[in-house]
C-alpha cells in the first residue's frame, strides 16, 4: 500500500512543478498527512505528523504557490472514469456540502444555510460533482459558492486574493450546470445526473440539462407543481396596457389538464398503482419500498410548451414519500428506476467518508486559491482510497477508508516526537491563540470608541 502510495504522488508529481520550481515533496506530505490519522488535519498538525515534512513549505504550497489545481483534477477525473466509468449504473451526483467558519474573512464565508446543522449558520458551501457505479464513487469537481454580498465587495474579493474572472455570483444551479459541463468535456462516461431537492427544484438547471441531451433523475420537494396532463400552454390577450399595448400572457390550454403539487398527486394514485420493488442491496439484504412511477407535466406557467416528465415517489419506512422527477424514456423499467433514485446517497457517503477520514472540513487557509488547492488534493486522497478499495474488493470486501488510514499510518513514515518537541508544538500554538484574541480584542476596542 506504501508502494502504491508513493507511485501515485510520483504520478501527479508534475502537476506541482511551476516555474521550474519542484513542490511535490510539499504535496506528498500534505497528502500523506490527509491519509493520516491525526484527529485534526491542518498544515500545523500534519507537520507534527508527518517525517520530513516543512510547515512552511506546504503553507505555501496550499495558500500561495500557483500549480493550476483544474489540471490535477482533469486528471483524477479521468482515472476515476477510468474504474468507475462507462457502465449503465454509471452517473454523475451533484450536491452541495457546507464548511462551518468564524469570523468574515474566509473566502464566501457569510451566514447562510448549512446542511451539516441544518439550519442558518457562518459557512462555506462548495457545489461538487461526484462520479459514481453502485457503491463506489469519487469526487471529480468542485465550485466554491461565492455569495452576491462577495461579489460586489471588491476590498473584500482582493483580501481573499478571488480571480477577476470568478468574482461573479453564481447560483448554485448555475455552479452545477458547470460542473455538468466539464464532466463532458473531461469526456466521462456516465449515463445519468442525480441530485437533491436543491437542483431538481431548479427548473432552469433541468431544463438546460434536458437541452443539452442528458437524463437526470433529481429530487423534488412535497409541494413542487405538476400537471397532470399536458397544459397545452396558450396565449391569451388581456385589455391594453399602460401605453395601449396589448399584454399577453400564457394560460393552460387544456381545461383537464389538473394542476397539483407532488405530494397530492402521488396521494390520488399512490395506493392503486403502486408497485413493491427492490432498491438495492443493503448491509441486512434486500431493501424493499413502494413504488408510484407517474406520468406528468412541468410547466412553469412562462414557457411556450410543458415538459413531460415521470414523477417517481417512494414511501419511507415511516410512512412518508420521498419524490423525485426525471426526463428519462416512458419505457424506462420501475425497478431502474429506482435504482436511480437511491444512488444519491453515495455522494452523501463520500462527503462522509472526506470530512471524517481526510481532513476535508478541517483546513486552516482563507484564500480561493487556498480553498481549491486543499479540495483539489483532498479529491486525490479520495481517488488514492477509491483504488485500494477496488483492488481488495475480492479479498476483503468490506476495507473502508477508515481502514485504509490507519495502515497507512503504519507504512508511511510519521515523525517519532519527543516530549520536549510535543512540548514546543504546545507552546507555538497557545502562542499563536494568543496574538489571535490579542488582535481580536485590538480590532473590538477600536470599533467601540469609533
Amino acid at each position: 500500500m506504501a508502494r502504491r502510495f508513493m507511485e501515485l504522488t510520483e504520478n501527479y508529481g508534475r502537476y506541482f512543478v511551476v516555474h521550474g520550481k519542484d513542490v511535490s515533496h510539499h504535496a506528498r506530505s500534505y497528502l500523506s498527512g490527509l491519509l493520516g490519522t491525526q484527529r485534526r488535519k491542518n498544515i500545523g498538525r500534519i507537520g507534527e505528523d508527518v517525517e520530513a515534512s516543512n510547515y512552511q513549505g506546504m503553507q505555501q504550497l496550499i495558500s500561495d504557490s500557483p500549480w493550476d489545481e483544474q489540471a490535477l483534477m482533469d486528471q483524477v477525473a479521468k482515472e476515476a472514469n477510468g474504474l468507475l466509468g462507462g457502465h449503465r449504473h454509471s452517473a454523475l451526483y451533484l450536491d452541495e456540502t457546507s464548511f462551518i467558519k468564524k469570523g468574515n474573512a474566509s473566502v464566501g464565508v457569510q451566514r447562510q444555510y448549512c446542511g451539516r446543522v441544518g439550519k442558518l449558520e457562518n459557512c462555506q458551501v462548495g457545489v461538487f460533482g461526484c462520479l459514481g457505479r453502485g457503491e463506489r464513487a469519487a469526487l471529480i469537481d468542485a465550485r466554491l459558492f461565492l455569495p452576491e454580498e462577495w461579489s460586489k465587495d471588491a476590498g473584500r474579493c482582493d483580501k481573499a486574493k478571488i480571480p477577476q474572472a470568478e468574482r461573479v455570483h453564481r447560483t448554485k444551479g448555475e455552479l452545477a450546470l458547470l460542473i455538468v459541463q466539464r464532466a463532458r468535456q473531461r469526456e466521462l462516461n456516465f449515463q445519468w445526473i442525480g441530485g437533491d431537492e436543491i437542483y431538481g427544484n431548479n427548473k432552469p438547471l433541468t431544463d438546460a440539462l434536458e437541452d443539452m441531451g442528458e437524463i437526470f433523475l433529481m429530487d423534488i420537494n412535497s409541494n413542487h407543481g405538476l400537471y397532470e396532463e399536458d397544459p397545452c400552454p396558450q396565449p391569451k390577450q388581456e385589455r391594453p396596457g399602460l401605453r395601449g399595448r396589448p399584454v399577453c400572457r400564457l394560460e393552460p390550454g387544456n381545461s383537464k389538464a389538473g394542476h397539483y403539487s407532488a405530494s397530492e398527486l402521488v396521494k390520488r394514485h399512490f395506493e392503486s398503482e403502486n408497485r413493491k420493488v427492490v432498491i438495492r442491496q443493503s448491509a441486512k439484504g434486500a431493501l424493499h419500498a413502494r413504488l408510484l412511477v407517474k406520468k406528468c407535466w412541468q410547466w412553469d406557467g412562462k414557457s411556450n410548451a410543458a415538459r413531460p416528465r415521470l414523477l417517481v415517489a417512494r414511501e419511507e419506512a415511516d410512512g412518508t414519500f420521498k419524490y423525485s422527477l426525471t426526463n428519462a424514456p416512458e419505457s424506462t423499467g420501475i425497478e431502474t428506476l429506482a435504482y436511480m433514485q437511491a444512488q444519491r446517497f453515495w455522494i452523501e457517503r463520500a462527503f462522509q467518508d472526506a470530512k471524517s477520514e481526510l481532513g476535508m472540513a478541517q483546513y486552516e487557509v482563507r484564500s480561493w486559491r487556498g480553498w481549491h488547492h486543499h479540495i483539489a488534493l483532498v479529491c486525490l486522497a479520495m481517488l488514492f482510497v477509491l483504488k485500494e478499495r477496488l483492488l481488495a474488493a475480492e479479498h476483503t470486501p468490506l476495507l473502508s477508508a477508515r481502514d485504509i488510514v490507519e495502515l497507512l499510518a503504519y507504512y508511511l513514515p510519521r515523525r517519532n516526537r519527543t516530549e520536549d518537541q510535543i512540548f514546543e508544538s504546545m507552546q507555538l500554538r497557545h502562542n499563536q491563540r494568543a496574538r489571535d484574541i490579542t488582535r481580536r480584542k485590538t480590532k473590538r476596542k477600536a470599533f467601540l470608541t469609533k
